[in-house]
């Protein structure tokens, strides 16, 4: 198959879509598709995840992709874009996020292509971010999808009845790890790591997760707390941990290229966020083994971890006192640590990444024309 993926930008990117994209990239290829990739990226732009050589990487490098374009640019965006998918030829083009999607959904109207829309949050977002006119948009721009992917089956329920038929579950792969954490040992300096790695955004919520940090310090001395990953909340996050008086206990890591020695010497993971799509970074812990701590009301969260099984669920969504409530039953327990740790990594199995290659490769198979010649045809409308 001849597949063109695209996206906003990933330049310097360390986030979850761009490792997703990229690793799904990557799979196809080595499964001897071809493969190209689409961005508003400059023309120098380099990616943080290490990608495949063979990818045809197209940056399209007219404006700032963050700013809104007058119409000149359109037009000139436009031409560029048709001309991509001209070279491309692809069978299918899937566009990551509905942003992207939108635009490059409407700049390649009658091209004769399958367009997939694949969503990369739960559309609980809008309950946060108090954007009710957007979401309109998004769920009326998806009538122009060949398909919608979604990462979890529970979020169909959440769209409108005129997009359920043509929406489809991918959840993302995850990666098998030969390092697995010791959840119930302290590390040999005696203390023990509670865990979280993600974006400092309003959307992971941090600032509950160091409130609640902080009504536990005191009755549980040998345990810090460890957040990796960097953003723009990072200044207000600093000055909050020096606020409680948590600057010895607390470290914002910052982010880095592999996190899966952080993961190993863990004792427990946390995800306070306000909402996810499929919360890489969770699936990541409980893959080596971590037991994890999330919100009952956060979507994506709630879709992995099984309470009492392989972790356990906050009341509510964005309590510190819930949350610290609820972290306090695993910090004070190490053998239900090791237990849940361990029911973790097996919960992990079905997201093992042939099995989501092999749902990608059958999902865009279905809907490729079976030749390029769909590509040939519609090429006098370029």
């Amino acid at each position: 198959m001849r597949i063109l993926f695209a996206a906003r930008a990933i330049d310097k990117m360390a986030g979850g879509v761009e490792r997703m994209i990229i690793t799904i990239m990557n799979s196809l290829v080595t499964r001897g598709h071809h493969v190209g990739l689409f961005t508003w990226d400059p023309t120098e732009a380099t990616a943080f995840y290490p990608m495949a050589p063979k990818i045809a990487w197209h940056r399209l490098s007219l404006g700032d992709p963050g700013k809104k374009a007058n119409t000149l640019l359109i037009l000139r965006r436009i031409s560029a874009i048709r001309s991509i998918v001209r070279q491309e030829k692809p069978q299918a083009v899937v566009c990551f996020q509905d942003g992207p999607f939108l635009s490059l959904r409407l700049y390649g109207l009658g091209l004769g292509i399958p367009f997939v829309a694949a969503e990369r949050n739960a559309p609980t977002r809008f309950e946060h971010t108090k954007a009710g006119n957007w979401q309109r948009l998004v769920f009326q721009s998806f009538r122009l999808a060949h398909l919608v992917i979604i990462q979890c089956e529970s979020y169909r329920k959440l769209y409108p009845e005129f997009l359920r038929g043509r929406i489809v579950t991918i959840s993302n792969p995850v990666l098998s790890t030969s390092l697995h954490a010791r959840p119930n040992e302290p590390a040999p300096n005696g203390r023990h790591t509670l865990l979280s790695v993600g974006r400092l955004s309003f959307q992971k919520n941090y600032d509950v997760l160091i409130a609640a940090f902080a009504q536990l310090a005191g009755a549980f001395p040998d345990w810090d707390l460890s957040i990796v990953g960097d953003g723009e909340d990072r200044e207000k996050l600093g000055g909050l941990v020096a606020e409680y008086g948590l600057s010895e206990r607390v470290a914002l890591s910052g982010k880095r290229e592999t996190i899966e020695e952080s993961y190993a010497t863990a004792n427990c993971f946390v995800l306070p966020s306000r909402w996810e799509g499929f919360p890489n970074a969770l699936a990541e812990a409980m893959a080596h083994g971590l037991p994890s701590v999330g919100f009952a009301d956060c979507a994506g969260v709630r879709d992995l971890i099984i309470p009492g099984h392989c972790g356990l669920l906050a009341e509510g969504n964005g309590d510190a006192l819930n949350l610290a409530r609820t972290l306090a039953v695993l910090l004070s327990k190490p053998d239900l640590r090791k237990t849940m740790g361990q029911a973790a990594k097996a919960r992990v199995n079905e997201f093992a990444i042939d099995r989501i290659i092999d749902r990608w490769e059958q999902v865009l198979g279905e809907i490729a024309p079976v030749t390029g010649d769909a590509c040939e045809v519609t090429g006098a409308a370029w």
